[in-house]
């Protein structure tokens, strides 16, 4: 997304200043035209990608010292200081410093905060169906992390949501309660595929990490219980070592660029079936783009990315019957209305592109109030 952004403000005529981390010590600055690249990594216990390292104690108190990472939030203050930026745009913080939004409001300048999960309330970013009131996401620690994140977050300007029902879960938890907000859904790069499908496969498609809650696993089983006969080509990787040995179903490992739209030509539908509550899943804009229509689980915002018989069909998460119905739904569909359903996954993608996305940013931080209070000279 940072990368999809960065890209659309640079083609769009801005000076972009990106603010990172790195695994190594000290701070590295890339220059390039349009675009300077500062890298540094915080002062913690350990670096945030190197966290399934560590026990959970040890990640306990990482979590506390990255939340008020005055370190982070100096270094960060001092490059906005020097490179004196318009708006600043911000994404997931976390292994960055929660002290960041606190840090650009002493600066003066606008702030847009950008959503992908639910880690300001859930410190995994992560919530399972039917464990919504599991220690992980509900406990009184869970519910102190989130009191603590939401007075570390208030200054926010701005909110953008790719999805309604992400915004709701912030909302019904009192964030961002000053804030302006607005859902626009996330971007994509890729350009559409040229025409849409008129041939049917018989062939269906998995894109994601190879993790139980993606739900990978269970659509195996499910095709393994089921004597399912139609292939299933399933795309990424991940901690799971899967075992498709006795079933129609090709392990295909992680793809990206060209290789993965070749993969999609050869799929009638897109299954994204998650067992936990998805954000917006970026690989939808993916398979409107390449024209094919999609099979989702409907829990989050998944589902909203949908249109029930025009672009694809819904089902409830985790629920077998329910998914087989609309397996049964795509199978039967004449070849007519599956062409038309391709075509208007194609006609759906001009909400996904990026110079509509960086307009509205713009409109957005145009419309955005100068921040009163600057905490330097």
């Amino acid at each position: 997304m940072v990368r999809i952004t960065v890209g659309g403000l640079i083609s769009a005529g801005h000076d972009v200043v990106v603010i990172s981390t790195k695994p190594g010590f000290g701070l590295s600055v890339e220059q390039s035209q349009k675009l300077k690249v500062y890298r540094f990594r915080p002062l913690n216990l350990f670096y945030y990608l190197n966290d399934h390292k560590h026990n959970i104690v040890v990640r306990l108190i990482w979590h506390f010292l990255d939340m008020f990472n005055l370190s982070s939030a100096l270094t960060v203050r001092k490059i906005l200081i020097n490179e004196k930026p318009d708006l600043v745009i911000t994404h997931n913080l976390m292994g960055l410093g929660f002290l960041i939004p606190n840090a650009i409001f002493a600066c003066g300048i606008k702030h847009i905060h950008v959503l992908h999960d639910v880690q300001l309330a859930v410190p995994s970013g992560l919530i399972l169906k039917g464990k919504e009131n599991d220690f992980s996401a509900d406990s009184f620690l869970t519910k102190l992390y989130a009191r603590f994140c939401r007075n570390l977050f208030i200054k926010v300007q701005a909110v953008i949501s790719p999805s309604q029902w992400l915004l709701n879960f912030h909302s019904q938890k009192d964030f961002f309660p000053k804030a302006k907000k607005l859902i626009i859904p996330n971007p994509t790069s890729l350009n559409p595929a040229s025409r849409q499908k008129d041939v049917r496969t018989n062939k269906y498609l998995f894109i994601g990490q190879l993790e139980k809650h993606k739900g990978i696993e269970w659509v195996l089983n499910i095709w393994r219980k089921n004597y399912i006969k139609d292939e299933l080509f399933i795309v990424g990787d991940g901690t799971m070592e899967l075992d498709a040995s006795d079933i129609n179903a090709q392990i295909i490992g992680k793809a990206q660029g060209e290789e993965v739209n070749k993969i999609f030509a050869q799929a009638d539908f897109l299954i994204v079936p998650s067992l936990c509550y998805e954000n917006s899943p970026t690989v939808i804009p993916l398979a409107y783009k390449n024209a094919t229509p999609v099979i989702v689980a409907d829990i989050g915002g998944a589902a909203e990315l949908i249109y029930e018989g025009r672009t694809g069909f819904k089902f409830e998460a985790g629920n077998e019957q329910s998914f087989l119905l609309a397996l049964e739904k795509a199978k039967v569909l004449p070849l007519t209305e599956y062409t038309a359903m391709s075509k208007n996954c194609l006609e759906e993608t001009k909400e996904f592109s990026v110079e509509k996305y960086i307009s509205e940013i713009i409109i957005l931080s145009n419309n955005l109030k100068a921040v009163q209070y600057a905490g330097i000279d």
